[in-house]
């Protein structure tokens, strides 16, 4: 089973597969971490069998079947006096730059982010860009900044100085969902769906 995956799943990964295991022993999983326009285009060209996308606009040749929804939770200098709540709301940030991935990296994200700084009010102050979380996290850690991690990665994720709150309700959240070839369906798919049923449960 040839599967797309990103870092961001976190915890997710690690259930669906031991599901998936637990399910199908002998089937050996080859999983390749992509950007998701690299994740779309091998399903839609035959090179991977599914792949984990979230909020990803369609491309020819795909379907996505929807798992579930992943909350985001802010990220910020655990130093910081929002750091202690039990939960932000996105107002709550207008004074803090915000730092993101680029937008052709991650549009779903950077749209939904944005957006939800434009309903609450303000025009979020453009943080500096970072190749990786792991550098962005590591400047939240020296600098007063925010950014968005999902909740599933964020408790796998080990930083002392760096807190990670969830949004005060309804909150952020993209939807998860499984991108496979829109005209043939790939070998083992329903048990890797049983098995991220599973992992839900």
């Amino acid at each position: 089973m040839r599967l797309g995956t990103s870092t961001g799943l976190g915890e997710h990964l690690d259930r669906v597969l031991a599901a998936f295991a637990r399910r199908a022993p002998g089937v050996p999983v080859e999983l390749h971490s992509l950007p998701v326009a690299e994740r779309l285009a091998r399903v839609a060209g035959g090179r991977l069998d599914a792949a984990f996308v979230r909020g990803a606009e369609p491309v020819p040749g795909v379907r996505v079947l929807p798992l579930w929804p992943d909350p985001l939770v802010v990220a910020l200098p655990a130093t910081h006096p929002l750091a202690a709540r039990t939960e932000i709301g996105v107002g709550d940030l207008a004074g803090l730059p915000l730092t993101l991935t680029e937008r052709r990296a991650n549009p779903a994200l950077v749209d939904l982010v944005v957006g939800a700084c434009r309903e609450a009010g303000f025009e979020p102050l453009p943080g500096p860009a970072n190749s990786s979380l792991q550098d962005t996290l590591a400047t939240i850690g020296t600098r007063p900044l925010w950014t968005v991690v999902y909740a599933s990665h964020a408790r796998v994720l080990r930083s002392p100085r760096v807190a990670f709150v969830p949004f005060r309700a309804p909150g952020l959240a993209l939807s998860t969902g499984l991108a496979v070839p829109a005209s043939a369906t790939p070998p083992h798919l329903d048990t890797l769906l049983l098995a991220c049923a599973d992992h839900e449960n």
